[in-house]
């Protein structure tokens, strides 16, 4: 398996305390502490590309395959579509897909949610949000109390309101996969058997680009979990160990395949 590397914070950490190791003789005892609070903060301070956002994540390149947990995957290229077999955007929007050849290199059926919590949605690029839920609560709220509401009180302070609660940050979804041969949706990989697919998701027509950022994330496999009754699974990772700029294709023959069939 592939994993990202980040030494930047200890070697950091290593040559502050080195530095305070060898000026520390010619110091008074208040200068000393001084000293060792500075390299402290070195340690564990961003510097240059050593945060996580900065780890260095391998390349991940088109045609190139790499390993994602129990998957070979080989990411062909991206493409953009009006619609995808049963996908069909809101007006204005338009699809985004990431076209991959997928093998499961296990010995048992692995989940298609493995593969796709894997490869989250590209960001900066247009992708419609899922609606959070409480605002699906508040319009079956509003609707469900619309023409019985009381009679406001005649006392009560125009001026007075609630106190607005904070909107949840939007959360990019998961994607829709199909596979490009005959635009079925994919739940479950079998081993030794490779599919073309397509990774969807709703994007913005307001967005037009050449090429996206897309990030693959390292599943975990929990051998045995001490949290619940459940042991040998991938559990979603959090590391990005590939990161690569893939080309969008415009003429989207695969695409459009997927979406006829």
């Amino acid at each position: 398996m592939k994993h990202a590397r980040n030494d930047g914070p200890d070697m950091a950490f290593r040559l502050a305390r080195r530095l305070v190791a060898t000026v520390a003789d010619d110091m008074s005892t208040p200068q000393r502490v001084v000293a060792g609070i500075v390299a402290a903060l070195v340690g564990i301070s961003p510097f240059g590309a050593w945060s996580e956002v900065e780890a260095q994540a391998d390349p991940l390149v088109a045609g190139t395959p790499v390993e994602v947990g129990p998957f070979e995957v080989t990411v062909v290229k991206a493409a953009t579509a009006d619609e995808l077999s049963y996908i069909v955007p809101e007006p204005g929007n338009h699809l985004l897909a990431v076209v991959a050849d997928v093998t499961n290199t296990g010995e048992v059926p692995e989940y298609g949610v493995t593969l796709t919590s894997a490869i989250p949605a590209p960001e900066d690029v247009g992708i419609v949000p899922e609606t959070p839920l409480d605002e699906l609560g508040a319009d079956l709220g509003a609707e469900a109390d619309a023409g019985d509401a009381p009679d406001a009180d005649p006392s009560a302070d125009p001026s007075a309101s609630a106190e607005p609660a904070e909107p949840e940050e939007p959360k990019l979804p998961s994607a829709t996969v199909l596979r490009v041969e005959d635009a079925t949706s994919v739940s479950i990989f079998n081993p030794g058997v490779t599919h073309r697919v397509a990774l969807i998701w709703e994007q913005s027509g307001d967005w037009s680009g050449e090429t996206i950022s897309l990030d693959i994330l390292e599943p975990e496999w929990i051998e045995e979990s001490a949290l619940s009754l459940d042991n040998n699974y991938w559990l979603p990772g959090e590391t990005v160990t590939f990161h690569g700029e893939i080309p969008v294709d415009t003429d989207q023959p695969e695409a459009d395949e997927a979406g006829q069939a």
